[in-house]
């Protein structure tokens, strides 16, 4: 990859990355505004989201320059 394709995909990663997480962070509020338990879908959704954004940001963060 040229130099610039590669800063548009770490771009592109860590933009996805922080979509996901802001989506998982979004579900589990309006999980617990709605009165959720801790085993409700949303709650369960809400977490995994906020797991691979997490992930995907370390991730990027690792990747070779």
């Amino acid at each position: 990859m040229t130099s610039s394709s590669e800063r548009i995909y770490r771009g592109s990663v860590r933009a996805l990355s922080l979509v996901m997480l802001g989506l998982g962070v979004a579900i589990l509020g309006l999980t617990v505004a709605s009165g959720g338990g801790p085993l409700s879908l949303g709650i369960l959704l809400g977490l995994a989201f906020v797991a691979v954004g997490a992930g995907r940001l370390w991730l990027a963060s690792r990747m070779k320059p």
